[in-house]
């Protein structure tokens, strides 16, 4: 039986997951959306995680039913908060996107040019809760990000997975859980990316039922927040590798590495982290709506139940045709009650068109700021079109290469799951043999992009 490791992510309206080997390759891939799940799970997130992951499980041992799976890694949508009660019970979830958030007045930090928040990214989710719910907050023993808290119900330990040490400072540490007024030990204690978790439960392999390939003893390797086993994944990891992350929200993201030891400052509407590779810093550009802006249109048309490749086959039909581009109302408005263009199609060339002129935008206040873009790597969903990343290199400007594995979250688990069966610590040396490009596509058409472009940040 073929040895291969089982990479689970857990998406803000999906959860994927897939088989991949010691050398890269996809051997079997499954995506279960969570709409179809809501009434199955009973309407608890974390119950439609848990099926989405055993339905995800039983297709992808279906399609490879000899793989041997040695060993799990899993990656999830972050700052997500998941809290758990002490008989181990998980409460609804603080998403990310969510408002749900409070800042004490007591964590407001004065600098030089004014007031700045924390820089926790997850206190002022609990801290919220401890606020609006003080029972459901009493009740809660631990708060865990989604990946973590699959993990543990695997058999892992509840920890926090941190990407490198300097990001402590963005979950929670003492004295900020102290301005919050947060008790410290309801988050657990940090362990690295890429480190042992824990082992499969012979308890989680008896209930989540046989047949799924499943062995208890299994290694759980910590995977961590998706945005950064995507960069792994895309093997973004040396100084002006490019990312271009893009899903229902998008995000340019580019490996920097600085003179100074200093955090470099936000400025010009980018967002500065460290990087998952110690001493590198990952400067993002991030465009909200992007794809979530095309699935409007496709509810606002009532085009939701058609497929990507039919629909984006009727808006490009060819490359070469720029006319159906020239004259369109390029900041379409969508939602229910919008009106619609003088055609259908004329509004899905808009929305592609105000998509492709916000990654340009992008692109071109990273450069502004010092950080040039000479290609992308892409991940995500959009990357699994070949017509839209035509029109998007057209438009951008720039070659975009795909990887063999789109989904750059499941790539960069697989990475680290195999640094750690193969006790290596040298991801790049992984990256290397395990993560290749498939296609590249080259921008063409230029000098109409250019005008076109012009004209619509004139207007």
């Amino acid at each position: 039986m073929a040895g291969i490791i089982l990479t689970v992510d857990i998406g803000t309206s999906s959860l994927k997951a897939a088989f991949i080997d010691s050398f890269g390759r996809l051997i079997a891939f499954s995506r279960m959306p969570y709409r179809s799940l809501s009434l199955e799970a009973g309407g608890c997130d974390t119950g439609i995680w848990k099926r989405a992951f055993v339905l995800a499980l039983e297709n992808l041992h279906t399609l490879s039913p000899d793989s041997f799976i040695e060993g799990i890694c899993i990656s999830g949508n972050g700052p997500t908060l998941v809290p758990v009660s002490r008989e181990g019970e998980a409460m609804p979830p603080l998403y990310w996107y969510d408002s749900r958030t409070y800042l004490p007045p007591e964590c407001e930090v004065r600098t030089e040019k004014g007031i700045s928040g924390t820089r926790s990214f997850f206190l002022p989710h609990a801290a919220w809760l401890k606020k609006n719910n003080p029972e459901e907050y009493s009740k809660t023993a631990l708060f865990i990000s989604s990946h973590e808290w699959l993990a543990h119900e695997l058999g892992a330990e509840a920890l926090t997975v941190l990407p490198q040490v300097s990001y402590g400072s963005y979950y929670w540490d003492d004295e900020q859980c102290r301005l919050f007024g947060l008790e410290r030990n309801k988050f657990p204690p940090f362990i690295k990316t890429g480190e042992l978790m824990g082992y499969l439960s012979a308890e989680a392999v008896s209930k989540l039922g046989s047949g799924l390939g499943l062995k208890s003893g299994t290694p759980i390797i910590a995977g961590g927040p998706d945005f950064i086993t995507a960069l792994i994944g895309t093997g973004t990891w040396n100084r002006g590798d490019v990312c271009d992350r893009a899903g229902s929200s998008e995000g340019i993201n580019v490996c920097a590495c600085l003179c100074s030891n200093a955090a470099p400052t936000e400025s010009g509407g980018l967002r500065v982290l460290p990087h998952a590779r110690e001493g590198f810093w990952n400067i993002g550009a991030v465009i909200p709506s992007s794809g979530g802006l095309f699935e409007q249109y496709r509810i606002v048309t009532g085009q939701k139940e058609k497929a990507y490749e039919e629909l984006l086959a009727e808006l490009i039909p060819s490359r070469e045709d720029t006319e159906i581009f020239r004259n369109l109302e390029f900041s379409p408005p969508v939602g229910n009650s919008s009106p619609v263009p003088r055609s259908t199609l004329e509004f899905g060339r808009s929305v592609l068109c105000a998509i492709g002129f916000a990654v340009r935008n992008a692109v071109e206040t990273l450069e502004r700021q010092g950080f040039p873009v000479k290609a992308m790597k892409v991940s995500g969903g959009q990357g699994k079109n070949s017509r839209w990343n035509q029109l998007k290199a057209d438009i951008v400007g720039l070659s975009l290469m795909i990887p063999e594995i789109g989904d750059g979250e499941l790539a960069g688990n697989a990475v680290l799951a195999a640094a750690a069966l193969e006790g290596t610590s040298s991801l790049e040396e992984l990256m290397n043999r395990m993560i290749r490009v498939r296609e590249v596509y080259r921008p063409g058409n230029a000098d109409f992009w250019e005008r076109q472009y012009r004209l619509h940040i004139q207007s």
